[in-house]
């Protein structure tokens, strides 16, 4: 045996256990930055019903633009709270795109006699872009606002909202606000997966180099994008970003590299969206955004979310090693530390936005889940050439062509 071992046939376990031990203590180390990193960005983070801006003397006119299809579930409750909003100079313009239900009907039952919205339908989407980017795009041509505000067809907001915002863009002077809105799940395990989200966003985005001029940072949201028009019109308006996935993001950027100013704000409070149902609501859900990634090979995707897998679960395997004496006791102290730092971020980034926290102490399983959905999708957009999103197929070839974000 002494031969063996010093023929090296058999493996050094002791070195096997320094350079896992040490493994795990770097991981443990990346987590703890992850932290920070977190409570910084979301220490610059504003929120729109903690703000007292003063009320411009006169209201400039602002056109809602909503985009929808297929959504007779949701657009009544969303023109039902537009309607409510108490901004005195608002017209709204809701953009059926190719609605095969009664999302028209809806609409329209809610709308009554109401001067301020008017109904646009699109049967026909054009080739070269898609569906949501073109229903924007025509809602804008028919807007006449000094603002434009564009949202998804399942937003609720508050009454003051509007109000709210205006006041903070004018005070400010920004050209552009995006808004982050309350997210409503339909279950605890949604919740789990959930938190990941919102600490990924909070990680990746940087509120304070967003209205950094100097800064390239730029973002949008989906559910409410309020712009100036005059800054809009320095952009290439939505033909440049007519197959762009991320047309919010994308949005953002436009205005940001045009000159414009832009503010990310809290918006919980203010304005609200119902997500997914259910966990396969949300897995397929996420299968649009496959094509964000596919210019990357598969496997280099798959290692990529092996690695931060690995990473934000070694503070736990740091903790079960100690517990069984695998592992000293400095790497157990370590590892308890940034489990219990990197557990709190989780619950804190759902709290402040769904004011819910427990699912997110099940977040191992949130993030598995969450991996597993992105990594679906781009299997999925290799496999199939393309996405389909809203019942309309893109191709990778087509979508590679528009893609504008620049991340």
């Amino acid at each position: 045996m002494p031969a063996l071992a010093s023929s090296g046939e058999i493996p050094d376990t002791g070195t096997v256990n320094t350079f896992a031990i040490i493994a795990l203590a770097i991981a443990c180390v990346l987590v703890l930055a992850e932290c920070a990193l977190f409570a910084r960005n979301r220490s610059h983070l504003r929120s729109l019903i903690d703000t007292h801006s003063p009320e411009p003397t006169q209201w400039p006119l602002v056109s809602v633009i909503i985009a929808g299809r297929d959504e007779a579930l949701t657009v009544g409750a969303a023109l039902t709270s537009r309607l409510a909003d108490d901004y005195p100079a608002l017209e709204i313009i809701f953009v059926d795109d190719r609605s095969s239900d009664q999302t028209t009907a809806a609409a329209l039952k809610v709308a009554g006699e109401d001067p301020r919205l008017r109904m646009v339908r699109v049967d026909d989407l054009p080739a070269g872009w898609l569906g949501k980017v073109h229903a924007l795009a025509r809602g804008t041509e028919l807007a006449n606002g000094t603002w434009l505000l564009f949202s998804d067809a399942d937003v609720e907001v508050s009454p003051d909202a509007l109000r709210r915002a205006v006041s903070y863009v004018i005070e400010h002077d920004f050209d552009m606000l995006a808004l982050v809105p309350a997210y409503r799940t339909g279950s605890f395990a949604v919740d789990s997966i959930w938190a990941v989200f919102m600490r990924i966003l909070a990680m990746v985005m940087d509120p304070a180099k967003v209205r950094d001029p100097r800064s390239k940072a730029a973002i949008g949201s989906g559910a409410f994008n309020l712009v100036s028009r005059e800054a809009f019109e320095r952009t290439p308006g939505f033909e440049h970003i007519r197959l762009e996935t991320g047309d919010d993001a994308a949005l953002g950027q436009m205005i940001k590299q045009a000159g414009g100013g832009i503010e990310m704000i809290d918006g919980r409070g203010c304005a609200s969206v119902a997500v997914y149902r259910s966990v396969p609501d949300l897995v397929r859900g996420i299968e649009k955004n496959g094509s964000t990634m596919v210019d990357k090979p598969f496997p280099l995707v798959l290692m990529g979310f092996a690695v931060w897998t690995a990473i934000e679960l070694a503070p736990l395997a740091g903790v079960v090693a100690w517990s069984v004496g695998a592992a000293p006791l400095w790497l157990g102290a370590l590892a308890a530390i940034a489990l219990t730092l990197n557990t709190a971020t989780y619950a804190f980034a759902l709290w402040t936005n769904t004011r819910t926290w427990a699912a997110a102490l099940v977040w191992p399983l949130g993030m598995v889940v969450f991996a597993f959905a992105i990594i679906r999708s781009v299997h999925l957009a290799h496999a199939q050439g393309g996405v389909y999103w809203r019942g309309t197929f893109y191709s990778l070839a087509e979508l590679r062509v528009g893609r504008r974000y620049e991340v």
